[in-house]
């Protein structure tokens, strides 16, 4: 199967179940995968890691929870089924047709082989959370850290033998307690590589003689923060250079650098990419974007010179819209802590100043990338500048920028929209009266307690919103549990007798992260206070709010409730 590539895919003609594709040298291109099981993991809630490309096949998770093994040409056996609270993931090829895998509930986790037979090998079980195994020869390499702390600020690479299945404990080879290593592989030339943050930024090491010595020096993070399993953000060519992503919040660049450290910038078409990368002999593949293009497949040819672009692979063209895109701007805006990014979306032939949307994105360890985004583009071809802020604790600018909002959740990331937005209102591009915030999930917890203080906006929306970050930690999965602790400070649980100016409160039925009960009656107890606020109760919905269907509901009923207040202003 050398020199093919295999990616995973949403099929629209399917009711957007995700599929395997494969595409081999000649670009023939196939689902591999049945019509009729959705590819995906959910082990540590968001999955990743759910396929994995074996000398005998394909291994996958279904969204069942069970393991399938499916040999070339055939269709998938189911080998694991689900069993309780079990869940696979972080699927890595195997010696001898076995897939290793990570196999958790809410208290163990386990690190496994499987082969097609359906015999099993625990290799490590452990208290704490595990992922990334990889295994050279007799060595396992994998990813362990703490149920109290995240990936992002603390994990620890061990190194055991594989040889006679469940030992101790591995070997601490690298991490810590003020140390994030990601994505360990092992490199053509036998040493294990892997990113650690340990100057203040994720870097990429090699392990030689139980040192890890710095591969590339730079003031960039070259992962982002770990929130699946799965990622790749660096491979290897053939003559010993590695293709790796430098990110800064907004752009993220895809680079090769040369065992001597010359680096020359690939596809710089590219704006935004994802860190799945896959590399063969002449060519690299990445899923990845522009301003002007959504998330999609990307192939570019290594021996092409600098000015080499990548090409969009087998993928169909955007279904047409009534608008044409616009690319933004990269700018910042004066704040409390310096200056602070933004992108600047201008509706275009607009004359200023204009009607504003400032979007807290989520996570909030997130960033703000640069490629198209519809959502965006949705209110921009309705006459709105759209500002995407990216406040203090985002990723792309290092370990201390996105440690910063530890202990002030709700305060420096509404500081840092409220900055930006009166930025462009001091400076003639917002309409006075008319600026708004939106957030989904985490961003809808900004957006909330923006609309809590005195500020700029003249009202505000919350998508699939944490309302109580006291509260949400005590429902949110284990995974995600110490982030909702570590961020929780002084300004608390956005409550209706709070609010200043308009909300609405959108939210799925189907919701598993954030609760759609307490969105809706945080909605209905404003609907009582007054009939600026509103509520909107997607069925089906999901915390993406994923179904096209249930996004062009929210998107509307957005748009117009921006709309009502503008008129309520001007009447």
């Amino acid at each position: 199967m050398a020199g093919s590539l295999w990616w995973l895919q949403a099929d629209p003609n399917h009711g957007g179940i995700r599929r395997v594709m494969h595409q081999d040298r000649i670009g023939t291109t196939v689902a591999v995968t049945p019509s009729d099981v959705s590819v995906g993991s959910e082990l540590h809630a968001y999955g990743g890691g759910s396929f994995a490309v074996v000398d005998d096949g394909l291994w996958f998770v279904g969204d069942d929870g069970s393991l399938f093994h499916q040999p070339p040409g055939c269709a998938p056996k189911r080998i694991v089924p689900v069993c309780g609270s079990e869940q696979y993931g972080e699927l890595a090829p195997g010696p001898g047709g076995v897939v290793l895998a990570v196999r958790g509930d809410d208290t163990t986790d386990e690190i496994i082989t499987v082969a097609p037979s359906g015999a099993v090998q625990i290799l490590v079980r452990s208290s704490e959370f595990l992922a990334c195994p990889r295994i050279a020869g007799e060595t396992l390499a994998y990813l362990e850290w703490s149920r109290d702390r995240m990936p992002w600020d603390s994990t620890r690479l061990l190194l055991s033998d594989a040889r006679s299945g469940l030992r101790g404990p591995g070997r601490i080879v690298a991490g810590g307690p003020e140390e994030s290593v990601v994505q360990p592989s092992w490199g053509p030339d036998g040493s294990l590589y892997f990113l650690s943050d340990r100057t203040g930024w994720w870097n990429l090491y090699r392990l030689r003689d139980d040192a890890a010595e710095i591969v590339i020096p730079i003031d960039a993070d070259c992962a982002p923060a770990p929130w699946e399993g799965g990622y790749q953000s660096y491979g290897f060519t053939t003559d010993g250079s590695v293709v790796l992503t430098l990110l800064d919040g907004h752009s993220t660049q895809l680079v090769e650098v040369d065992p001597a450290g010359v680096r020359r910038r690939l596809g710089p078409n590219l704006t935004s990419v994802k860190p799945y990368i896959a590399v063969d002999s002449d060519r690299v593949a990445v899923i990845a974007s522009t301003p002007l293009s959504a998330p999609g497949l990307w192939s570019l040819n290594l021996v092409a010179g600098e000015e080499g672009l990548a090409r969009q692979v087998g993928t169909a063209p955007e279904s047409a819209l009534p608008w044409t895109p616009h690319p933004p701007e990269v700018r910042t805006a004066p704040g409390p802590a310096g200056h602070v990014g933004f992108l600047f979306h201008r509706p275009p032939g607009a004359a200023m100043p204009v009607p504003l949307v400032v979007r807290a994105h989520p996570g909030p360890t997130d960033d703000v990338p640069l490629r198209l985004d519809w959502t965006t583009q949705f209110f921009v071809s309705h006459g709105f500048a759209v500002a995407e802020v990216l406040y203090r604790g985002s990723t792309g600018r290092g370990r201390e920028f996105r440690q910063v909002l530890h202990g002030h959740w709700g305060e420096y990331d509404v500081e840092d929209c409220a900055a930006v937005a009166e930025h462009l209102r001091s400076t003639g591009v917002a309409r006075p009266k008319a600026i708004f915030i939106t957030g989904a999930s985490a961003g809808g917890y900004t957006a909330l307690q923006a609309a809590s203080r005195p500020g700029p906006f003249a009202g505000a929306t919350a998508t699939s919103a944490i309302i109580d970050p006291a509260r949400w930690e005590l429902s949110v999965p284990p995974f995600q549990r110490p982030h909702a602790t570590v961020l929780r400070g002084p300004a608390g649980a956005a409550t209706p007798k709070g609010i200043r100016c308009p909300v609405l409160v959108i939210h799925g039925a189907a919701d598993t992260i954030t609760s759609a009960e307490d969105a809706m009656r945080f909605a209905q107890e404003l609907a009582t206070l007054s009939d600026d606020h509103a509520g909107l109760l997607l069925d089906n919905g999901d915390h993406y709010l994923s179904s096209p269907v249930a996004r062009e509901q929210a998107l509307h009923a957005e748009l117009a409730f921006y709309n009502r207040i503008m008129r309520r202003q001007t009447g």
